[in-house]
């Protein structure tokens, strides 16, 4: 009994402790991809199922897709959908896949899967480029640097299924950071009008001719006609080497099911029921429920859940269809359906 409690209370301290900024990605079963040609398309769906298993597992290693594939399995099983879309005169093959036979295979393979819920990094770089003053990366900013920065982060954030965002400033922003007698330091400013997981602090200064420095969260030295390459590549392996452990919160081992109880308040109707159900099967850590009763507004499920209530608990606080109520036990989860 005692055992009982004590690992009654430290899973709960680990819900309602573990503060988490994470915003859930919509269209995380949809893959966009260049496509240089007609001629390309079946290259660019192998590139667009290669995403989907590094954004869904969390891992950019191969080995996930090659155990898929060798399981008998095709690329071409899991879409739903393809097709050629064009933004700003530039060429891209949007590919749907089918979401339940993904985590099907996922845990018939014992794939570890990171749900809908996604962490938010705030990149924060500030540049001093010797020709002109100093400036934060933002995607506002027309400079070509800048520029350079920006597609690393569209580019990782569309294939890992992470956001990845700069500061937003408006122009009371852009007059305090501009001004001489700041007591704050612009790091601090920042932060504190941003939610995020995890913060990047780089800080990039031009030192001479094509010599470059990368300080604070990266430590690096260029000096090369080629900087502009250079900069992006650092900055580029750096991100991809930070994502891995953000996302070590919020995987969901397929390997380990159980079940637990959920009530639910605020069903108040068919269209309610039918409604806070598929919410509730779009949560990637639920595959079954089952209804133990219905009434006073409120229904009570019987869910078989993959990986644990910790992990289930993550996604529903990033859910902006559900609010925790209350948590009684390791085995239950009390909700409120938002309409």
């Amino acid at each position: 009994m005692h055992n009982n409690f004590i690992k009654h209370l430290i899973v709960v301290l680990i819900i309602f402790s573990n503060q988490s900024f994470g915003k859930e990605f919509n269209e995380l079963f949809t893959i966009n991809v260049p496509l240089e040609s007609s001629s390309k398309i079946e290259s660019s769906i192998n590139s667009s199922f290669n995403n989907l298993v590094f954004r869904i597992s969390g891992s950019n290693s191969p080995s996930n897709i090659w155990k898929i594939i060798n399981s008998g399995s095709s690329r071409k099983d899991f879409i739903t959908s393809y097709s050629v879309k064009n933004d700003a005169n530039i060429s891209f093959l949007e590919v749907k896949f089918n979401q339940d036979k993904i985590i099907s295979k996922f845990k018939e393979l014992s794939i570890p899967i990171i749900g809908y819920s996604r962490p938010v990094i705030l990149v924060l770089i500030e540049v001093e480029s010797g020709s002109e003053t100093s400036f934060f990366v933002t995607r506002e900013n027309q400079n070509s640097l800048n520029a350079l920065f920006i597609e690393v982060l569209d580019q990782l954030s569309e294939q890992r299924g992470i956001f990845l965002e700069t500061p937003i400033f408006d122009l009371q922003d852009q007059e305090f950071l501009a001004s001489a007698d700041i007591l704050l330091s612009p790091k601090d400013y920042i932060t504190s009008k941003h939610n995020f997981d995890k913060l990047v602090d780089i800080k990039l200064i031009n030192i001479g001719l094509n010599e470059w420095t990368f300080s604070r969260d990266i430590e690096s030295f260029i000096s090369s006609e080629s900087y502009k390459e250079d900069i992006q590549s650092i900055f580029s392996k750096y991100v991809e080497s930070i994502i891995p452990k953000v996302f070590e919160q919020l995987i969901i081992d397929t390997s380990n099911t159980s079940i637990i109880k959920i009530d639910i308040r605020g069903v108040s109707s068919y269209e309610d029921y039918k409604n806070s159900k598929n919410k509730l099967l779009k949560l990637i850590g639920i595959t079954d429920l089952e209804i133990l009763s219905f009434n006073n507004n409120m229904i009570r499920y019987e869910a078989n859940i993959m990986g644990d209530i910790i992990a289930l608990n993550k996604d529903i606080k990033n859910s902006s269809f559900f609010d925790i109520e209350n948590f009684k036990n390791s085995e239950e989860l009390n909700l409120v359906y938002l309409k």
